[in-house]
Parts: structure tokens; sequence; C-alpha cells
């Protein structure tokens, strides 16, 4: 709230200019605009970092904080306007709005769950993701208090101690989870192995699985600053809950694997 409210001079400065001064003779009004922009965003900097004392380094929380989400959101969307990068999104109407679900998509850049967590922004989404992530100055504690979890494939009781608490904060009705099968970025853009287990939280949790696809964002890197980034986020399939429960875990991970392949055509 006191990032926007330190933001409202810095707009009613613009406007002024703008629209009262075709001939810019309050030119003097310029570094109030910057003075107060830059104050802004050192305030919304040191709330970040006060805020990374009260969040545990390696807590699993169970309830999403309203207020480290809408901070967290806020970088999210901010990084993204700096970073110039134009979304374009194909079947967001197919997400369901009643009930939970397991996001799924291949993966090719750091820039992927700041993309699909900021377009469903509307519903209250986390993410599994790599150990090392979670312990990023000022961003890991942040996304572990939004409820990601860290889940660590070189172990196997580790990483069923995250699906089992990944499954119970969809069954609480906390949040849907989003997971990349694949478990590291693509730097090659291909599709690589997925891991069958990463599906068992829809099964244990008896949810629908979202198929999804991300194309662009390996570029996003490159582009900044100079060029304007397109990044294609397509919603492929809504797999039902009775069909995920129904199917043994490999074969649903190979099919919905095959039919991601046959999508992105390599």
């Amino acid at each position: 709230m006191l990032y926007y409210l330190l933001l409202i001079p810095a707009v009613l400065s613009t406007a002024w200019i703008y629209f009262l001064s075709p001939a810019l003779s309050y030119w003097w009004l310029l570094p109030i605009l910057i003075g107060c922009f830059a104050a802004a965003n050192l305030v919304y900097v040191l709330l970040m970092f006060i805020c990374t004392w009260f969040a545990g380094p390696n807590k699993m929380y169970t309830h999403i904080s309203p207020f480290y989400h809408a901070l967290t959101m806020a970088l999210d969307g901010w990084i993204l306007a700096l970073c110039r990068v134009k979304i374009h999104v194909e079947g967001l109407e197919k997400v369901p709005t009643d009930t939970e679900y397991l996001f799924v998509s291949n993966h090719r850049s750091n820039f992927d769950p700041m993309v699909q967590w900021w377009v469903l922004r509307r519903w209250r989404l986390a993410f599994v993701s790599k150990p090392s992530n979670m312990r990023k100055f000022v961003i890991g504690p942040f996304v572990r208090r939004c409820c990601f979890l860290p889940i660590d494939r070189e172990n196997a009781r580790n990483a069923l101690i995250t699906i089992n608490a990944a499954a119970d904060l969809i069954r609480a009705h906390e949040c849907s989870f989003a997971i990349y099968p694949e478990g590291t970025r693509s730097k090659s853009g291909e599709l690589l192995p997925w891991h069958a287990g990463s599906l068992k939280i829809a099964q244990k949790a008896n949810v629908p699985i979202v198929v999804a696809t991300i194309e662009g964002t390996e570029r996003i890197a490159h582009n900044v600053p100079w060029r304007r980034t397109h990044v294609y986020l397509r919603i492929r399939e809504i797999i039902p809950a009775e069909t995920v429960k129904a199917t043994k875990t490999n074969d649903l991970t190979e099919g919905i694997r095959s039919k991601m392949l046959a999508e992105l055509g390599k």
C-alpha cells in the first residue's frame, strides 16, 4: 500500500506536465517525479529485505500468506514489464474454476514460472521446484510463504514427502500446484525425459491435470533491454480427475508427454 501511495505524486506530476503544460514550463516537476518513483522502489526493496527475516528458510507452510503473495506477485509483474515481455495466452477458459488442479508444462527458461504464475494469478497456484530455488536470497523465503515446495528428485523419501505435502494442500483447498516433469530446463528446447512420480500429486489429491506448453521464454534474456519478447502460453488439455485416478502413473506420464511432443513439433 505504501508503495502505491508513494507513486501517486509521481502519476499526478506526470499528468500535470502532459496535460496542463504544453510548453513544459513546469519542468521543475521532473525531479519530483523521479524522486517519488525512486523512493517508491526503495521502500519496496527495503520492505522485501525486512520481510525475509520472518520467513523460515526450511519450513513448509500450510497456508499462503496474502501479504507475501501480494509482494511477490507485484515483483513478478514488475520484472516481466521491465523485461518487455508480451504474453499471448490460448485456452485460458479451459482452466477449472470450481476445483484445484495440477498444472503441467514443458520447461525452457527460468522465466517460465514467472510467466505462468502471472497469467494464472486469479487462481491460487504454487510451484514444486528444486531445493536450490528455495534457498535463493529474498525470493526463496517469499515463495515458501506462498506454499512453494522443494522436491529433491535424488532422494526418493524426501520427494515422497513433498508429493504428499502438495496433495494435502490441494485437498485442503489451499492452492493448486504446478510442476515441470522434466525436472530441469531444456537448454536445447527439446522436451526432456519426464519423472513419472511428478503426476502422483494429482492422483493422490484426485484432481484434474491442466496440460500446457510454453514457448519464447528462452529468448527473454537475449532480448533485454532492446527488444520485446513474445511468449506463447497455450493450455492444451484438461485431463479429468476420474481419468487421472484410473490411469497408471507411467501410462499417464507417457500419454501426456507424447501429446506434448506432437504439439511442440519436436
